[in-house]
């Protein structure tokens, strides 16, 4: 595509934006969806940014396709042009690449014409939202570049979850990455009631109680032992119950099933829900994984029936599974599983122990997301799809709380004991180890104590749908106090 076609893209965008973007941040009746949190702490950047602060320019929005990345970057959009209408661009590097068959060096440089200045020369305040960025292979060179060219310019992009893996150090100290991930079961009833009273439904706004979400992560990870954590938690039962006053038991389990993605808030029908997982699901198949690892279209159809084998077990053998589907190699399966784990399709626990056991024990994956593995396992099993799996949904939930708060550390710390009968999860900080199981019906604290006593921990945690309980060491934990950290 020559010059002259990019130009009149950019203006098509320029011209077309408000529209095209609009249907992101509104329903068809004119509703406006509602921010999450990632919104108030990326206004305040904006903010900061106009308001003199000029080293921290350039963001980056690294998740999972479906949490909202792009309905994010229209809401800033749109917050932007109301103060600064002619220097705001929006522009798709999946278009730019597949579409224009262009760059987006070359496109920004065009810009830069129509602006009638370079970024450099600059004195007004330009806003740059690109969506998808990890679609240009040289993302990293181009926001490089536009930090080292001029302080006016302010960037906001989205990507793949494998943004901030493929940061280089030079870049880090130019890039924030705020990473976007599903939504808590708080976030979702906040934004669900909120979404209710817009539509003329009846219904009390569900706000988080202040300080309700830290003290049960103080209480349930930094207590000094068994019943300090019980002690503690004891304490946070009248605000627990104040919260849940008035939820539906329900809630719990479309929480489990879908409604952790922010597409689900605005749509009452669960099998359109199910559909646009499924379909989100085959879309990081078919556009993030050709990005993320070189798989040819016939490595590529069998990754569903992988996600399928996944959905229904825990511990995944490299070897048995390679097996089942006999035309995949234990390297290329190997390439697969790490490519949907930069995707964030999954999360990777691996067994507790020394370097040897982490090679020849297996992981165990877990899904970003519950409303994943439902959406696999309903292909197969249909409407028991739930029931019968429903502690592995509970382990997920679990997981991503885990993966979310620790995730920034240099070494994750999270691991699960493979010993038979070993804990799902076993959190080893700096001063203590705590296993942690999760389990639906009339689970044991067996494996819990199992670990604990092997390790030496000073308690252990049971998740489940039990009261709240302290016997010999292990804390067992309601599921709803653990959905509220």
């Amino acid at each position: 595509m020559n010059n002259e076609q990019i130009q009149q893209y950019l203006q098509n965008q320029i011209n077309r934006s408000p529209s095209l973007l609009r249907s992101y941040v509104e329903d068809a009746q004119g509703n406006k969806y509602l921010t999450r949190e990632i919104y108030d702490k990326m206004k305040l950047y904006i903010e900061n940014f106009v308001a003199g602060g000029k080293e921290l320019r350039i963001i980056g929005i690294p998740g999972l396709r479906g949490v909202g990345k792009t309905t994010i970057l229209a809401q800033l959009y749109f917050l932007v042009q109301a103060t600064h209408p002619t220097n705001v661009l929006y522009i798709s590097t999946d278009q730019i690449i597949n579409e224009l068959n262009s760059d987006l060096f070359t496109v920004l440089d065009e810009y830069q014409k129509i602006l009638g200045n370079s970024f450099e020369k600059s004195e007004s305040e330009i806003f740059l939202f690109i969506d998808e960025i990890h679609f240009d292979k040289k993302w990293t060179s181009v926001l490089k570049t536009l930090y080292d060219k001029s302080k006016r310019v302010f960037v906001v992009c989205t990507g793949s979850s494998a943004l901030s893996l493929k940061s280089t150090a030079d870049l880090a100290r130019r890039v924030i990455f705020e990473k976007l991930y599903p939504m808590s079961f708080v976030e979702t009833m906040l934004l669900k009631t909120k979404y209710e009273s817009l539509s003329n439904v009846i219904s009390s706004l569900k706000l988080p109680i202040q300080g309700l979400s830290k003290s049960i992560k103080q209480a349930l990870i930094y207590s000094a032992d068994a019943n300090e954590c019980y002690s503690n938690l004891s304490e946070l039962d009248a605000d627990v119950k104040k919260y849940w006053f008035g939820i539906e038991t329900l809630e719990v389990d479309k929480y489990l099933k879908y409604s952790s993605m922010p597409f689900a808030l605005t749509i009452s029908s669960e099998q359109h829900v199910y559909m646009l997982t499924n379909q989100l699901i085959d879309r990081v198949i078919e556009r993030d994984l050709s990005e993320l690892g070189s798989f040819d279209t016939s490595t590529l159809s069998s990754i569903k029936n992988i996600l399928l084998l996944v959905a229904g077990s825990s511990e995944v053998s490299l070897t048995s599974v390679a097996k089942s589907l006999r035309r995949i190699s234990l390297i290329t399966l190997a390439n697969i599983l790490e490519s949907l784990e930069k995707a964030e399709i999954l999360i990777r626990v691996y067994p507790y122990g020394s370097t040897y056991k982490k090679v020849r024990k297996p992981s165990k994956y877990h899904f970003m997301t519950p409303a994943i593995r439902y959406a696999l396992l309903s292909i197969v099993e249909g409407e028991n799809a739930f029931l019968n799996h429903k502690g592995k949904y509970m382990e997920d939930v679990v997981a991503l709380s885990l993966h979310q708060n620790f995730s920034d550390k240099n070494a994750s710390p999270i691991f699960y004991d493979s010993s038979k009968g070993g804990a799902d999860f076993l959190l080893s900080l700096s001063n203590k180890k705590i296993p942690i199981e999760v389990g639906y019906g009339k689970k044991l604290a067996n494996q819990a104590e199992a670990t604990l006593k092997k390790l030496g921990g000073k308690y252990g945690i049971v998740v489940s749908d039990s009261e709240l309980i302290l016997k010999n060491n292990i804390v067992k934990v309601p599921l709803k106090y653990f959905l509220l950290m």
